[in-house]
């Protein structure tokens, strides 16, 4: 009888206590990692709707446009207005937490945001804003767009910037988008 039990082919239990020790340390490592792939993922939306915001206001700033009464208007960024007005939108009204929000079409009927063709028609992570100022000093028009979100709902948000601005010789400079490290949940 003892020698049948020692030809039984099989693991030991310290050898299946071994294997699960390892699947363990490979997934503290590999969970985490794979979380922060996701979040870095989450976050190219950003960067390529902000993208697309910015070149949407330089091509707004390089194109003529007249104002009501068929008069040419001095060039600048779209606001909501040809009186040179500061505008301030934001859609969604709210930071998403951490889920996607689809943004209704009516938040898109602003003329700034026309003006800039930019309509998001799927849902988001990020809430999207742009404030222009049209001015008549050196600077002759600036715009900074935002993107902000909360990827996983703890309040901590991570905010997305593009700027632009020309001079009054119409030179037109667009940043690159960058992270806001100040407002950082990725980290």
């Amino acid at each position: 009888m003892l020698k049948n039990l020692k030809s039984r082919k099989g693991f030991t239990l310290i050898e299946l206590m071994i294997v699960v020790a390892i699947i363990g340390i490979l997934a503290a490592i590999a969970i985490p990692a794979f979380i922060k792939y996701l979040k870095q993922t989450k976050t190219s939306e950003a960067g390529l709707n902000l993208k697309t915001l910015a070149d949407g206001a330089a091509s707004y700033y390089q194109s003529e446009h007249l104002d009501t009464e068929g008069n040419p208007v001095q060039t600048q960024f779209p606001s909501n207005d040809y009186l040179n007005t500061s505008v301030d939108l934001e859609s969604p009204a709210g930071v998403p937490d951490g889920t996607k929000v689809k943004i209704p079409d009516s938040e898109w009927t602003e003329p700034a945001w026309k003006g800039l063709k930019f309509k998001i028609t799927k849902p988001v992570y990020y809430r999207y804003s742009y404030q222009p100022t049209n001015t008549t000093t050196d600077v002759q028009a600036t715009f900074s767009s935002y993107a902000e979100g909360d990827l996983d709902g703890d309040e901590t948000t991570s905010k997305f910037i593009v700027w632009g601005a020309a001079d009054t010789n119409g030179e037109l400079q667009i940043s690159p988008v960058f992270l806001n490290v100040i407002d950082n949940e990725l980290e």
